[in-house]
């Protein structure tokens, strides 16, 4: 569980998902904007300008997952399970997670910022 860090002054489109500069959700060299490209009950994340997918995520995640992109927050965790490095944009607290390498649970015993 994380906290999603606010994004309210955040541009958004006529659908009402946030406007997120390329740039800004991977550092690529890129003036376009993120879309999302609708594929049945998926959604790529995808460059206007270039065509370059930054992810694939299910329709309903997906204007969550802009918003994370479009965050300067960031906040990681090593899972103590794996020894993985767990990233985590758009957040600025972690209480709990689910391993991106190894898919094991994790509760933070004290909530990372």
């Amino acid at each position: 569980m994380g906290v999603l860090a606010p994004l309210s002054d955040m541009p958004q489109d006529e659908r009402g998902y946030s406007i997120v500069p390329h740039e800004v959700a991977t550092g690529a060299d890129c003036d376009g904007c993120l879309i999302i490209e609708e594929r049945g009950d998926m959604a790529d994340l995808k460059c206007n300008s270039c065509g370059a997918v930054v992810d694939t995520v299910l329709i309903d995640r997906a204007a969550l997952r802009l918003t994370e992109l479009g965050s300067e927050e960031t906040c990681s965790a090593r899972c103590p399970h794996c020894g993985a490095t767990n990233v985590f944009r758009g957040y600025t607290i972690i209480e709990a997670f689910i391993c991106s390498e190894c898919g094991e649970g994790v509760r933070v015993e004290r909530p990372v910022e």
